[in-house]
Parts: structure tokens; C-alpha cells; sequence
């Protein structure tokens, strides 16, 4: 596979979002606070959206459609399991340092795993831009381009967590709650 050619780096990018999906199910398990599990568990419930549309932008390109937009790619109707999917293609041969075994994180903490979230939420973002600025095709640069948008989203919501946390030492009170959902 021709890791720098659209298929290739939607299946990186598959990898992304079902480790991510994988990663934000585990520490909302160990979360510490149910509003910190109720955080993780949407946040992986994203992933396995943007999972879905390079699935079905995949599919769509191996059938000789060509790219789909936004809202077609999330019409597919697909059946998969976000936390161990039947990607189609290879698994890339040279990760990305985001859910590799040599990046070690202690998820015992939530602060730590807010950190870990930061980090990976920018390698995932920067990936998906430098897509966007090499392809031609508006399709396929609106699908890239929705998802830097989710993961800024994404990394601003774990940054503000991560201070917040790191200042108070608790999770949001009823006042605060509401803004880092909305």
C-alpha cells in the first residue's frame, strides 16, 4: 500500500480513530469522577464517528466512486465494531507516535491521561491537515478539513479540562460543567 496516496492515509487515519476510540473507553473506565467518564465516553463516541466517515470515504474510493461528501460518507450504512473493527488494507508499517508501544503513559491518573489526550489529539490533528493541503480533490479536502476541526475541538476541551483540574483539583463543579460540554 502506498502510504501517502488517499487510500493510505485514510487506513492510517482508520488506525488513528480506533486506537483513539480504544484509548478514551479505557480511562473512562479508570476516570475518577463520573463527569471525567461521561467526558471520555463522548469523546470516544467522536472517534467512532470519524471513524465511520474514513470507512465509508475508504470504501467509496475502492469502489471507483471517488470521494464522498460529508454528508454522504455518514449515510453509509456500515456495521463495525469501533474498539476491534475489520479494517480493510494493511495496519501501517510505520505507526504514527500516537498509540505506539514505545510512548508509555500511566492512566492511573486523569490529569496524566488528559496529558496523553493532548499530545495525541495534535499528532492526529497535524496529520489530517497536512492531508488536506495535498490533495486536490474539495471532497476529499472537506473530509480532512472536518476532521482538524474535531480535533482542535478535541484538544481544546482536554486542554481546559487539563487546566481546570490541574487548579482545582476536582472535576467541574455544577456551575463550570455546562461550559466544558457545550
Amino acid at each position: 500500500m502506498d502510504w501517502s496516496q488517499p487510500q493510505g492515509i485514510l487506513r492510517r487515519g482508520m488506525t488513528l480513530e480506533r486506537d483513539g476510540y480504544r484509548f478514551y473507553t479505557q480511562i473512562a473506565e479508570r476516570a475518577s469522577s463520573e463527569r471525567g467518564k461521561e467526558m471520555f465516553l463522548d469523546l470516544a463516541a467522536q472517534e467512532a464517528e470519524h471513524l465511520h466517515l474514513l470507512l465509508a470515504e475508504y470504501q467509496a474510493l475502492e469502489a471507483g466512486q471517488g470521494w464522498l461528501s460529508y454528508e454522504e460518507a455518514m449515510a453509509v450504512e456500515l456495521d463495525f465494531d469501533p474498539a476491534g473493527p475489520d479494517l480493510p488494507g494493511e495496519e501501517p508499517p510505520d505507526p504514527l507516535p500516537v498509540f505506539t508501544p514505545d510512548r508509555h503513559v500511566s492512566l492511573a491518573g486523569d490529569i496524566a491521561a488528559l496529558k496523553y489526550g493532548l499530545e495525541t489529539e495534535q499528532i492526529s490533528r497535524d496529520f489530517y491537515a497536512r492531508g488536506a493541503e495535498e490533495t486536490d480533490d474539495p471532497h476529499a479536502r472537506g473530509a480532512y478539513q472536518f476532521l482538524v476541526h474535531q480535533e482542535e475541538r478535541h484538544y481544546r476541551l482536554l486542554q481546559s479540562t487539563h487546566e481546570y483540574l490541574n487548579q482545582h483539583q476536582t472535576w467541574w463543579d455544577d456551575e463550570e460543567y455546562p461550559f466544558f460540554i457545550g
